[in-house]
């Protein structure tokens, strides 16, 4: 009887596809040699990002104006002992954990919290630019894995990281955030189906989890690619039904591992969107955020359109040089896709070799291309079939957005084709893609020479020119040297590459307008700021028992909206492309309110000199030109200032009201019909308030009463009440269906009222009621209310 003989595990097997046995092992590189070259990758990494965070420049624009302030909340809350899921210093309340944005479930960012209550720009910005690093650290043990040659991986961690929409739009950094994921997703999916590993299954779906956390349209296309890769594994495989067999397990394993760190999370943001501003995005509006094909020879040339520099010199598409109007809101930055000049020839030599049309990898080039089509949105079919036919497409409202997944694919591509050349010693490139590289550069250099001669713009453009073809026989040269003595001299060669990719990135992707600015223009947004205005309002604002004063900043700056949130200044605006729908439209609240322009009023809210305004408790409005400039209404008789400062006017609303006050009688009336007609019956508030219709009977003629705030936190307020004869109790803060209350401990229902805010009904005798926010008994409430469902909690 044979012996028998154990089954070798394939649970830690990393050759490529499974080399057969006895076949001639190819060369591959030493643990000491992929150490060596990660090192080089850090000490690169640590160079390209020392601008931001030396100090000398900061992430500007989003990076600033929301992910600081965002950030700075978060620490703020957990030092001060507060809970960060409810935010009353923007829109005068904000849902934070329902916020995609808001950073709350961000490790990297959480940590950060922890550590200092008050984080440093350069904190910010290390979060943001650490992130990318870690998302590359996958890119090298993938690469171990497929037996790449360390310098192929080094030259596509670089790109992934510093290259192509990552490192022309680092300030965005909440979909920065989820890129960061995506390579880990990737290679842990590789292994799980290569494997039939389960455990790497389980961490394949850890990692998409964490990158769908965000979620954003980065996200959001990053599971169609990963989605894309299975399906590629299932059909390239030599049997197809063995294939799914053997996938059936990890992908189970990668599902319940990504559901479980999604699901609360996921179904918080979408009850939020559902009754949001943007609850879906038009196929229209989706297609102003397309990317302009000349676009493309960016690839190559990276600044042919001024998109390092001032902003008016930009000659672009869209911008006032082109010869026709392109109704677009992509920023020039946002148009960008260079990633180097050799990573652009490794993509290009893995497109011509034939070996990447014979595996799952197949996937790559495929995917490459559907992103780069999906980011051209109106101009090809690609996105408005996606936008029909692939549910989630419609939450998001800028397909260009897709070209950060773009530099992603684009680096494993890139990592795949320098290997093959690399190995290839001094014979010929594969599938002549020398040819092909030299071609689609030349060919580029070649269009942007003709448009600028076409938009006369030659004199501008030809110093890039000129300097992209110097960068361009740097890549050759190098490749040429690095050919030859790629086997005998790896760390050599991977420090050549990596010295040439850095001085390419670090010149060609440098700080400018888009990505980094003097920390001094954001003062503002400094928890220690010395800015006059900020330390007027800070000595003016009162809150008391009744009177918590909120103020607007309106007109001052791109950084002013959210100023709120790291200094704790209670603001009825801010800066958030998601917020509450009813809230929107009574106040007017757009996106951003940094030029003056930006401020829009509303049917109930038609100026400063208004009921919501007086309800709201608008005491102070800080303007960055005169009031009636903003509030036409205003011009007959413009108020004086009562201070100016070098932001701007300071204006008083005396009339503002109380956040708390009992009312002795409440009247039914239609909410939201109110917010769109703007028609009170009576603004009487101190004696009538108007709720939703209710089975209940309403207070009507009662003595009145008084009612004085004993705390008030960000997620749990208490109201101390003196209301012998019953009566309604206002709080002037802004309703949602995720707060209950309390009175005298016994449950209680909030009322919708004057439009945004809540009411309870008080009994005869009540003397405290305590408001709070409970985001999951909220959630399952609004669940069930959605359905149809009795007994919500």
């Amino acid at each position: 009887m044979r012996p028998m003989t154990r089954r070798p595990s394939r649970e830690n097997d990393t050759r490529p596809d499974f080399t057969p046995a006895g076949q001639a092992p190819e060369w591959r590189a030493s643990d000491r040699q992929w150490l060596a070259a990660m090192a080089i990758f850090f000490g690169c990494a640590l160079f390209l990002a020392w601008p931001w965070l030396s100090g000398a420049v900061t992430l500007p624009w989003d990076g600033k104006a929301h992910f600081q302030a965002q950030a700075a909340f978060l620490a703020r809350s957990i030092h001060a002992g507060e809970s960060p899921f409810w935010a009353p210093y923007v829109f005068s309340g904000h849902p934070q954990i329902a916020d995609p944005q808001s950073l709350i479930f961000n490790p990297g960012f959480l940590l950060l919290a922890l550590l200092t209550p008050a984080p440093s720009f350069a904190m910010v910005d290390g979060v943001a630019f650490g992130s990318l690093v870690f998302g590359a650290l996958a890119i090298f043990g993938f690469a171990r894995d497929r037996r790449w040659h360390p310098a192929a991986a080094l030259v596509a961690a670089l790109a992934f990281a510093f290259g192509g929409a990552a490192g022309w739009r680092i300030q965005h950094v909440g979909q920065v955030l989820s890129l960061a994921y995506f390579p880990w997703a990737f290679w842990m999916l590789d292994r799980a189906l290569r494997l039939s590993s389960v455990r790497f299954g389980a961490l394949a779906g850890l990692f998409a989890g964490l990158m769908v956390l965000g979620p954003d349209q980065v996200a959001f296309l990053g599971v169609i690619c990963l989605a894309g890769f299975t399906l590629a594994h299932l059909v390239a495989g030599p049997s197809r039904l063995a294939s799914l067999r053997a996938s059936l397990r990890p992908l189970a394993a990668g599902a319940l591992a990504g559901g479980a760190v999604i699901a609360l999370p996921i179904l918080m943001v979408l009850s939020f969107a559902d009754g949001s501003n943007r609850a879906q995005i038009s196929l229209a509006e989706a297609a102003i955020g397309s990317l302009h094909p000349t676009n493309l020879l960016t690839f190559v040339v990276a600044n042919l359109f001024g998109t390092i520099g001032p902003g008016p010199d930009f000659w672009g598409a869209p911008s006032v040089h082109w010869p026709y109007i392109v109704n677009s809101n992509v920023a020039r930055n946002m148009a960008n896709a260079y990633t180097g000049l050799l990573p652009l020839a490794g993509i290009l030599v893995w497109f011509a070799c034939p070996a990447a049309y014979r595996s799952r990898m197949v996937a790559l080039p495929i995917l490459f291309g559907l992103m780069i089509a999906y980011a051209l949105g109106r101009y090809t079919p690609v996105f408005p079939v996606a936008y029909h036919l692939l549910p989630g497409v419609d939450l998001f409202r800028r397909p260009a957005d897709a070209l950060f997944l773009v530099g992603a694919v684009g680096a494993f591509m890139a990592g795949f084709g320098l290997d093959r050349v690399l190995k290839g010693g001094m014979g010929r490139w594969p599938g002549g893609a020398a040819a092909l590289w030299l071609g689609a550069a030349l060919l580029a250099l070649a269009g942007g020479f003709a448009m600028a001669l076409w938009l006369g713009k030659l004199g501008q453009a030809a110093p890039e020119l000129l300097a992209t073809t110097g960068w361009l026989a740097l890549a050759a040269g190098v490749l040429v040297v690095a050919r030859r003595h790629a086997r005998v001299r790896p760390v050599l060669v991977a420090a050549l590459m990596a010295l040439a990719v850095t001085a390419d990135l670090r010149w060609n992707l440098r700080p400018n307008d888009s990505t980094g600015l003097d920390p001094a223009l954001y003062n503002e947004l400094r928890a220690d700021s010395d800015n006059e205005t900020l330390a007027w309002l800070k000595t003016h604002v009162v809150r008391d028992g009744q009177r918590r004063d909120r103020v607007e900043l309106a007109g001052l700056g791109f950084g002013w909206p959210n100023a709120g949130l790291v200094h704790g200044l209670e603001n009825v605006l801010g800066y958030n492309p998601l917020r509450i729908a009813a809230y929107s439209a009574a106040t007017g609240a757009q996106d951003h309110v940094a030029n003056p322009d930006q401020r829009r009023f509303s049917p109930l809210m038609p100026g400063y000199q208004s009921p919501l305004a007086d309800l709201l408790g608008l005491r102070w409005i800080v303007t960055g030109v005169p009031i009636e400039r903003i509030d036409p209404s205003l011009a007959q008789a413009p108020p004086s200032p009562v201070a100016r400062t070098k932001d701007g006017f300071i204006y008083e609303n005396a009339s503002a009201l109380p956040r708390v006050m009992v009312v002795p009688e409440a009247r039914p009336l239609d909410q939201d019909r109110l917010i769109r007609t703007g028609e009170w019956p009576s603004t009487d508030f101190q004696k009538v308030v108007y709720v939703e219709p209710v089975a209940e009977t309403l207070p009507r003629n009662g003595p009145g009463g008084t009612a004085r705030l004993t705390r008030y936190g960000h997620t749990m307020i208490d109201v101390a009440v003196e209301a012998p004869g019953g009566g309604m109790l206002v709080l002037n803060d802004v309703w949602h269906p995720w707060w209950v209350a309390e009175i005298d401990n016994v449950p209680a229902r909030i009322l919708r009222a004057n439009g945004i805010f809540r009411a309870v009904i008080l009994p005869a005798g009540a003397k405290r009621v305590t408001f709070r926010f409970e985001p999951l008994r909220g959630l399952i409430r609004s669940v069930l209310a959605k359905r149809g469902l009795a007994g919500a909690p």
